[in-house]
């Protein structure tokens, strides 16, 4: 939080100073079936505002049926370069989950370095998660984990220019998150993502993907799929 704290009244500065702000706001629906737990429906909101193209600060939510119920707050300070050459920027990553049908929540922090190009994205951070059960356990042992330092990853190309704004794209992503879901680093995301823009300010979005499990710290086999269907609108 300490990150966010900083670099918030720095883009305020720059919004003062005549730099246009951009507020954006995302959502889609999402189906999600695993071998283990069957199909898993749901939908997600969040809300970008960028007041500054140095800073960005994002805060979403998700529901996914009785599998989990997640809240996301995030922050994106450009720390070299910019939007149309490439940049190098900090991200500080804030994740909270609930899973009703096992009485858990989670709180995540994390850490990452971001590399954005005009074809490609990298992403190469550290997270903490603190796991506890909402229900005493019945022998009144420990009801919490501390898992410190999990390594997260993320990369990310596109076929087309994305500083020249095309009005479709698309991409593949290979990682051990999304916006949503912070695994260990064993447990592999693949997915094929695009999108196509109605107009100036409505963006129609898609992405579709695989979802290993992990079994002694080793991809073992593929545990189900996913799909997300949206829209992005610029206010």
């Amino acid at each position: 939080m300490f990150f966010l704290l900083v670099a918030l009244p720095a883009a305020l500065q720059a919004q003062e100073e005549g730099q246009g702000a951009a507020l954006t706001l995302r959502g889609y629906g999402l189906y999600d079936f695993h071998y283990a737990t069957g199909a898993i429906g749901g939908a997600a909101l969040a809300l970008d505002w960028q007041p500054s193209p140095t800073f960005a600060l994002s805060l979403g939510a998700e529901y996914a049926s009785t599998n989990r119920i997640s809240a996301n707050l995030q922050g994106e300070a450009v720390l070299a370069g910019s939007a149309k050459a490439g940049c190098l920027a900090l991200r500080n990553r804030y994740l909270w989950r609930h899973y009703p049908s096992l009485d858990l929540q989670e709180f995540t922090s994390a850490l990452e370095l971001v590399g954005h190009l005009r074809h490609w994205d990298l992403n190469l951070g550290l997270c903490n998660r603190y796991t506890a059960a909402l229900v005493q356990r019945s022998d009144g042992g420990g009801a919490t984990v501390l898992e410190p330092m999990n390594v997260m990853f993320a990369l990310e190309g596109w076929w087309r220019d994305r500083a020249a704004a095309p009005a479709w794209n698309v991409g593949v992503r290979w990682s051990s998150y999304n916006d949503f879901v912070i695994e260990r680093v064993a447990n592999w995301f693949f997915s094929l993502r695009g999108f196509y823009s109605l107009s100036d300010k409505v963006r129609l979005t898609g992405e579709v993907g695989i979802h290993p499990v992990g079994s002694l710290n080793l991809t073992a086999s593929y545990d189900g799929w996913f799909g997300h269907l949206g829209v992005a609108a610029r206010l």
